[in-house]
């Protein structure tokens, strides 16, 4: 068997050749079973989701468009309203989305999935967070927009606004870290929902408190949203590719991860 040879894109052009074939297509990419089948399939409509409104967020911000208008009187209210307890509970959500933070989990769940030999997942893990912190650094230097003028009081230093980091590493960080729980403590139905939800509304809350104690606009923090579940979504399909692929090709072994 010839290795280098896409199953998928093999499919895919038999099926433009013969057309009735296409439903048989269509079966083998929504397959759950199959490694190019419905988890790929899912992956790469939330990626393209998340490129489009990653993407439409971005030209209305280099537009300057109505989007950055409404972004500075949304700021200005939401200032308007803060008080010092709100600020305090605010910072804490803040710090627990931090880099620093997010780099203290991962190492964690790196080494705890890396000793109890899920190797492929621990490297995933780095893939996510690294790749995810280089990514923001990336599009932060390209698209150089300028804090909230109440970013001030809470930095120290200069830094570009857009996407937020906070927003883009919790999306990533918290996410792989539900994800690898239902990976390998194999949890189900209400457990499942629960530890992804609970991954929700951890991301939900640090990307509120960063426009709350005015660092971001709100179009920062759901561009770092789009772009962290674009790139977390790259990963964990990576993963679930390479781990379907091997298992087909080696079947697994207690030692080894399962896709």
């Amino acid at each position: 068997m010839n290795d280098s040879i896409d199953p998928a894109t093999t499919d895919a052009t038999e099926a433009a050749k013969h057309p009735s074939r296409w439903p048989r297509f269509l079966a083998a990419r929504l397959d759950p079973d199959a490694y190019l089948g419905l988890h790929f399939t899912v992956g790469l409509i939330v990626i393209v989701l998340g490129l489009w409104l990653f993407g439409g967020v971005l030209e209305e911000v280099l537009d300057n468009d109505a989007l950055v208008r409404w972004d500075m009187t949304a700021s200005g209210w939401v200032h308007s309203t803060t008080t010092p307890a709100g600020i305090r509970v605010f910072e804490f959500f803040t710090n627990i989305g931090s880099p620093v933070a997010m780099a203290i989990i991962a190492v964690i769940g790196v080494v705890v999935t890396f000793v109890r030999k899920h190797r492929r997942l621990a490297l995933a893990w780095v893939a996510a967070v690294g790749g995810g912190a280089i990514v923001d650094g990336v599009l932060k230097a390209m698209i150089h927009r300028t804090r909230p003028q109440y970013a001030a009081a809470f930095l120290h230093g200069t830094s570009y606004s857009f996407p937020s980091g906070h927003a883009m590493g919790s999306m990533i960080g918290y996410g792989f870290v539900a994800y690898a729980i239902v990976l390998t403590g194999e949890w189900a139905g209400w457990h499942r929902q629960a530890v992804f939800s609970a991954a929700g509304l951890m991301t939900l809350l640090v990307g509120v408190s960063r426009v709350y104690i005015g660092v971001h606009y709100p179009s920062d923090v759901v561009g770092g949203w789009a772009a962290g579940l674009v790139w977390l979504t790259v990963c964990i399909t990576g993963y679930q590719v390479v781990s379907g692929r091997s298992a087909i090709r080696h079947p697994p072994t207690p030692s080894q991860d399962t896709p």
